[in-house]
This record gives C-alpha cells, sequence and structure tokens, in this order.
C-alpha cells in the first residue's frame, strides 16, 4: 500500500488542507508555509507517542476543535488485505484512517471499515453488560437478521463479525475506533510490515541513527538486513550451559559451609518453633543471553573515529547512505512500503552529491518492485524535477491576521488543458525536457515570474534590476525565466500559474523581420512564407494570453502581458543608444564579436549611461505585481 492523500486539520500552521500524494512528493514554497509541518504530522500520525500533541500544537489557538490527520491509502495488496481484514474487504480500492487528538489531550484511531449499521450502537457501547443487553434488544425487534444468541461480550463481538462476513452485500462505509497499537511497527500492530514511515528531520543527528536501535536508520536497516536468529541461538545455548556451571560450581563450594549453617539455625529455630526448619541453599543463577548489537565506526585511513567527530557534511553523506540502503535492501527483503520523508535533503550536501541522491532515490521509487515512496520538504532545485512537475506541491501561505495555507499542484492533465488548442497534447511531453526541465527548476522557487523569449532578454532585464540595487529582482523574489523561443511560453506559462506563481509574460512581434530578411537577400518566396509563420505564431500565443490578435503586436504594456513591436535589440537601438554603444564597446574590448552574448547584453545595461527606458521599467514594475 501506498498513501494516496493526506489531510491535516488544525495542527500548528495547517488549518485545513487536503495533499494528493504520488510516488514521489516534493513540498517546495517560502520558510513558514508549512512544508515540514506536513511532515511531522505524518510522522505524528504514524509513530507519535499518545499525549506528545499539546494545546499548544493547535491552529492558533483552536483549542477546543480536534487535531486531526487523515491518511488514504492506495495499492493495497493481498497481504494488506489480509492483515487489514474487515478494513480492506474485496472490492474496495482504498484504506483510510483517522488519527485525532480531542480537545481534553486524548488519542483516538479510527479507520473506515465496512459495518452494518444496526451494529454501531453496540460496537460502540462501554462494557460487557451494555453491548449484551443492546444484542439482546436487537435480536428481539429484528428476527429476520438471524443472530444468534451471545451470553459474553466477547461472544457479542463474534457474533456480529460472523454476521457481518455473510452479509457483505448489508454493510455501509463506517469509521471505528481501532486499538491504540494499529500502527505499532514495533508492537506487532495491523500495519507491521505493511508500512514503514520514516522522517529524516534537518536536525537529525548521524551519530544518534548510526546507534544500533529500534527506531534508528542502522537499527531499521539492520532488522531488516541481518538474521541474528542463529547467532542468537548459539549464544543462548553458551549462556545455558554457562548458568548450568556456574550453578554447579555454587553447589560444590558452598555445600558444606551451607549445610552447618542450616543446622546450627535450626537447632535455635526448634527451640522456638517445634517441628519446623528452615534450608540455606544457591539461589538458581539468572544469566538472559544478551541482544546482539552492532556499531558503527568512521575509518578515516587508518584511524578509526566515531561518527560524531565527523564533519556535518560527511554525517549528513552517512545519513543519506543509510537511507539509501534502507530503501534497496531494506525494501526487498520484505513485502511492505518504506516511506521516506527527508526534511531538507540538500542539507550539508555537495551539488553533486544531492543530485546523486535525488536521482537515486528517484529511480527507487520508480521501481514498483522497490515499494518504495519518497517525500521531500526543500529549498533546492536539486530536488525538484521540472519533468515531474505534477508531483511538486506548493504551499503558499496568506497575509491574513489568521494566515490560511494553501497547496497547489499542476497536474498533467490541468496543464493539457490549459495549453489546448497551443500546444498539441502529444508535444507537451516532447517539450518538457527542453522546456521545463531545463528552464524551470529554480522559477518554481520564486515568488512570482517574468516569462522572456530567450537569455538575453533575461539579461537585461537582471541588469535593469541590478543599476537600482544588485540582486534587488531577486531580493524580491522574482525571477525571469527565458522559455527557449516563443512556442515554449505557454507550456512554461501553463506550469507556473497552475502551481499559484504569478507569471507575467513578454514577447517579440518580430514586426522588422521583412527589412532584415531583405537586407539579407531572401526572395519574396522566404519572406511570405516569414510573415505567415511569425503572424501564425503570434495570433496564438495572444490567443493563449486572452489577448486581442493581430499579425504583428506594437509596443505595449498590459496588465499581464507586454509586446516588442519587434525584437529587444531594435528596441534598445531605437530607445537606448547608450545601450548600443556600451555593448560595441564590449565587443571591441574583447577583440571578437559578441552576438547573443548574455554576459555582454547584462554588462551593457549595467555600464550604459543614459536613462532605462520607461516601458521597460514599466514591464519589471508589473511583473513585480504579476497576476495569474
Amino acid at each position: 500500500m501506498k498513501i494516496q492523500s493526506v489531510r491535516i486539520r488544525n495542527f500548528r500552521s495547517l488549518k485545513d488542507v487536503t495533499i494528493p500524494f504520488d510516488s514521489v512528493t516534493t513540498f517546495i514554497g517560502p520558510n513558514g508555509a508549512g512544508k515540514s509541518t506536513v511532515l511531522r504530522a505524518l510522522e505524528w500520525f504514524f509513530n507519535g507517542k499518545p499525549g506528545s500533541l499539546t494545546e499548544k500544537d493547535c491552529s492558533f489557538g483552536a483549542t477546543d476543535k480536534d487535531i486531526e490527520v487523515q491518511v488514504k491509502f492506495a495499492d493495497l495488496t493481498d497481504k494488506d488485505r489480509d492483515a487489514l481484514g474487515k478494513y480492506a474487504p474485496d472490492g474496495v480500492a482504498t484504506f483510510t484512517a483517522w488519527r485525532r487528538r480531542l480537545p481534553d489531550g486524548s488519542d483516538v484511531l479510527s479507520a473506515n471499515a465496512k459495518g452494518f449499521p444496526d451494529f454501531n450502537a453496540i460496537k460502540s457501547a462501554s462494557g460487557a453488560t451494555a453491548k449484551k443487553d443492546l444484542y439482546a434488544d436487537l435480536r428481539r425487534s429484528r428476527s429476520d437478521l438471524n443472530l444468534p444468541a451471545a451470553s459474553t461480550g466477547a461472544a457479542v463481538e463474534q457474533a456480529m463479525t460472523t454476521w457481518e462476513s455473510s452479509h457483505t452485500d448489508q454493510l455501509v462505509d463506517a469509521p471505528e475506533s481501532l486499538q491504540t497499537n494499529f500502527f505499532g511497527f514495533n508492537s506487532g500492530g495491523k500495519m507491521s510490515g505493511l508500512f514503514d514511515f520514516v522522517l529524516v528531520t534537518a536536525d537529525l543527528r548521524a551519530s544518534e541513527e548510526s546507534i544500533d536501535g529500534k527506531s534508528s536508520i542502522i537499527g531499521r536497516i539492520l532488522e531488516r538486513s541481518i538474521d541474528r536468529a542463529a547467532a542468537d541461538e548459539e549464544i543462548a545455548k553458551i549462556v545455558e550451559d554457562s548458568r548450568a556451571k556456574q550453578q554447579k560450581v555454587y553447589e560444590e563450594k558452598f555445600k558444606a559451609q551451607l549445610d552447618a549453617m542450616t543446622t546450627q539455625l535450626n537447632e535455635v529455630v526448634s527451640s522456638y518453633s517445634p517441628g519446623r526448619a528452615v534450608t540455606v541453599f544457591p539461589a538458581e543463577v539468572e544469566l538472559k543471553a544478551p541482544r546482539t548489537t552492532f556499531e558503527v565506526a568512521v575509518l578515516d585511513g587508518t584511524n578509526e573515529t566515531d561518527v560524531a567527530r565527523q564533519g556535518h557534511g560527511f554525517q549528513r553523506t552517512l545519513l543519506i547512505s543509510a537511507l539509501q540502503l534502507l530503501a534497496q535492501s531494506g525494501a526487498a527483503s520484505a513485502e511492505g512500503v518504506i516511506c521516506l520523508a527527508i526534511e531538507e535533503p540538500e542539507l550539508f550536501q555537495h551539488p553533486i552529491q544531492a543530485q546523486t541522491f535525488a536521482k537515486v532515490l528517484r529511480s527507487l521509487a520508480d521501481d514498483a518492485g522497490k515499494r518504495i515512496q519518497v517525500t521531500y520538504a526543500t529549498h533546492s532545485p536539486y530536488f525538484v524535477e521540472a519533468r515531474h512537475f505534477d508531483q511538486v506541491r506548493r504551499l503558499t501561505r496568506s497575509s491574513d491576521e489568521t494566515p490560511v495555507v494553501a497547496v497547489l499542484r499542476a497536474s498533467i492533465a490541468e496543464v493539457k488543458t490549459k495549453v489546448d488548442g497551443t500546444v498539441d497534447a502529444d508535444q507537451v511531453g516532447r517539450q518538457l525536457d527542453g522546456i521545463v526541465t531545463d528552464r524551470l527548476s529554480v522559477a518554481l522557487f520564486a515568488a512570482r515570474a517574468l516569462l522572456v523569449e530567450g537569455e538575453t532578454e533575461a539579461a537585461v532585464f537582471y541588469g535593469i534590476g541590478d543599476r537600482d540595487a544588485v540582486g534587488r529582482l531577486e531580493s524580491q523574489g522574482l525571477s525571469i525565466v527565458p522559455a527557449g523561443g516563443k512556442g515554449g511560453i505557454p507550456l512554461a506559462h501553463a506550469i507556473l500559474t497552475c502551481l499559484g506563481i504569478p507569471t507575467y509574460v513578454l514577447f517579440d512581434g518580430d514586426g522588422g523581420f521583412e527589412a532584415r530578411a531583405t537586407a539579407a537577400g531572401r526572395n519574396q518566396t522566404d519572406i511570405n512564407g516569414q510573415r505567415t509563420n511569425f503572424s501564425t505564431e503570434n495570433r496564438r500565443l495572444l490567443k493563449y494570453l486572452g489577448e486581442t490578435e493581430v499579425d504583428f503586436p506594437s509596443d505595449q504594456v498590459g496588465d499581464r502581458v507586454a509586446t516588442l513591436s519587434d525584437q529587444l535589440e531594435s528596441y534598445l537601438k531605437a530607445n537606448w543608444p547608450e545601450w548600443d554603444r556600451s555593448y560595441a564597446a564590449i565587443e571591441t574590448a574583447a577583440g571578437i564579436q559578441l552576438p547573443k552574448n548574455q554576459y555582454a547584453y547584462r554588462t551593457a545595461t549595467l555600464e550604459a549611461e543614459g536613462a532605462v527606458p520607461g516601458m521597460l521599467k514599466e514591464i519589471l514594475t508589473k511583473a513585480g505585481g504579476a497576476q495569474t
């Protein structure tokens, strides 16, 4: 089984959110939006001890309401159904369970089971007597059910279970309370071996996780990978042999001394209590075979050191390596699913290591035979695969007095619908790698985006921002995204806006193409073909953006879209001649021509004298407050 969706209510910053899960689910968003809170809510659901939450965990002081985490599981196997029994009968595709913290501080577990409605009052009754009385009343009032007699509380429970098993057509969904060890992986609960949730927090210490314990990562690996039974049996024999030998030594060495003391003691006892006697003998030796444990040490060259004495980078590497091993060998040795939940997986990692870790976990999660589910809360583009944008969950937090967290996603179907009529459905897949993967990984983290055609447009606008203050646009959360051409704008725009990222668009109208084509010696047939291509592309893009369709738009700045009548270079030459002279000076200094060079464009923008054209500054202003 795997998590299909999660609903969290009244838990810290999350008042009420519902989140669909995938094989890899990546949470992104600004600090304080609730990414880590989702993972910690799941940790409480699966592994939290009763009473571990307090009133301080309620959302914004809502202490009179339940804290609730609901998890729906899908992909149930035959083993899952056998273990869950009535909670996952044949014909039911999912299994849902709830955990609640009530206002009085108590914990309640429940699951969605199939049940007969008339049995609800009996099942919820407290005490065997109440159950028996209610059951007897039901037998009298519903003779058509042919319920058997039951004289004990246990017999009543068995009778109802047997009846429900034989009348599945009359059962309905009915949330039912669960025993407290339902999720007790180490205590033999029903979920034991079916689903194991492992949370790696940002502050997790590798030294603690490398101790051979039931809850540590190393301990879980050893439990799944190492068979201790054979060794434990041999050790138990050695301990028993040692115990017997020790007992024999005691009896041989102390027998004479204890017999003498017993005779002397009884002479005194008999004078006070005739007919009674005592005996003194060696107590039975109690020796218990110790549990086999293992230790982890680090070999730095030939020097052996403790894990805690290593740097943060190596400690995190050890944790990641252990997680990978747990996923690879752990899942392969059991039929259950392991869900790895990792907070800031990029922490202390060299970029290459971070990329490797992301790729490995992706491959494990995509391999159905490994039974791995992965979820991250991250700020790193290395763990955000733009090609899998549909598995990204972007959390935002409103600025209201009582902030509301929203969870946004962009499904593939939704994106295809949004670009329908502009980008063919079969082209969406082909564009993902070239446009999305290479260009949106950073933009997905932005507060807002300015979508332009190419790298040189991005360089110019970043340069304009840096003229005021270096990094001004970046500090405001604006990402300028080159779409790789006019044709790449719709798909990138659809993904960004579906994820709730306000996105402003600028594109070239290419109205000066004919003069350039004529100067280059093109024939009229080619020029006519170019005109058709440019006008068709302009109209298609304007239609997608909801703007008035024209063959060649003019210079204009709207609320969501800006257009240049021709290309950015021709606009700069006509409206900011100092920029053109600055660029020419850079080429002269370099001794070579630098056509479409990003560095040269940005440098020319920074160094050019004169005022930045008002239209370009207005575009940045609009982009800073872009609407979706």
